[in-house]
């Protein structure tokens, strides 16, 4: 009975351990999934930072490459310990203090050279535990542009050759004909290693001479990805505009963009009315005439002289 009380013990143990393991501290380090692609020169985030945000500034941050105890860079002790850094990274590297403040651990890497490629330990720890993530930098050197040369004649066949170096990672080379078409299978590529981690490329083919328009084209495999940069503005950063005030702008916008159409309609009117004001006069001095003809008796005793002066009031 007891041995199966202590087996059953023992199995229940067990059986919580992984969920003990899980809950210790409640945080994890998390690296980049994707690699920081750069040139020689530019300056790069490797990203990393502590989930869910807790603070870093009483931690130890640690960044390595090969050899913990050579880091890239170390904060400690809420300084950063240069005295301690590999030689190789002094002066160009840092971590924010403001963002260490919310977990973030991300190291800036200033200059980068082609020996700077590899993969990177960002590593954290507040006394209890530690934990780690990782980041790959990728330095993509772009070489120097190919030269197509002539190295040797056998038969009715010519041996051409194309070289560039100065690459980093290895290049792709493609050789097109006269018509544009591919014939990189007809070729055969070497790759040497030079100094400061960059490489050379030497590609040979064999044309018939008949051909005799070739071009080669090195390139990189790993395209440098394009950066956006993105700003939103909040709607409360701007003071509110009262209904009355839109309808007032909206109402004077029209007023002024109907002046030109009103101007334009009243010079049409007042050509037509000075067109047709002579021959209003004139209906108008015929009939008046008409109707002093018959109430002559009316004004037979007034002058001439009155009368004309009574029809130029009327008609004006």
């Amino acid at each position: 009975m007891k041995l199966r009380f202590l087996g059953r013990t023992c199995l229940v143990v067990l059986s919580l351990l992984p969920a003990v393991s899980t809950q210790r501290g409640g945080w994890r380090v998390v690296g980049s999934d994707h690699p920081v692609i750069a040139e020689p020169g530019d300056d790069v985030i490797l990203p990393c930072h502590i989930s869910p945000r807790v603070s870093a500034v009483d931690m130890e941050v640690r960044w390595y490459r090969d050899r913990f105890d050579t880091p890239v860079h170390l904060y400690l002790n809420q300084r950063d310990q240069l005295s301690r850094q590999d030689s190789d990274y002094r002066g160009r590297t840092a971590l924010s203090p403001s963002a260490l403040e919310t977990g973030d651990i991300s190291l800036r890497l200033r200059y980068i050279r082609p020996s700077d490629r590899g993969v990177y330990t960002c590593f954290a720890d507040d006394g209890s535990q530690y934990e780690e993530g990782q980041a790959k930098v990728i330095v993509a050197a772009l070489g120097t542009q190919p030269s197509i040369s002539m190295d040797s004649t056998q038969g009715e066949q010519t041996h051409l050759v194309c070289r560039s170096e100065g690459w980093d990672p290895e290049p792709e080379v493609i050789w097109r004909d006269r018509d544009g078409n591919d014939v990189t299978s007809l070729s055969n590529t070497t790759l040497l290693r030079v100094s400061q981690g960059l490489r050379s490329v030497s590609s040979y083919i064999k044309i018939k001479q008949q051909s005799n328009m070739f071009s080669c084209l090195v390139r990189s495999k790993i395209p440098k990805p394009d950066w956006e940069s993105k700003l939103h503005i909040s709607s409360d950063f701007f003071p509110g505009v009262s209904g009355w005030m839109v309808a007032f702008f909206l109402t004077l916008a029209l007023s002024i963009g109907a002046i030109p159409l009103l101007v334009i309609q009243w010079s049409r009117m007042d050509a037509m009315e000075r067109q047709f004001e002579p021959m209003a006069a004139l209906y108008l001095y015929q009939n008046l005439r008409k109707e002093l003809g018959k109430n002559r008796f009316l004004f037979s005793e007034l002058p001439e002289s009155f009368l004309s002066f009574y029809l130029s009031v009327c008609l004006c």
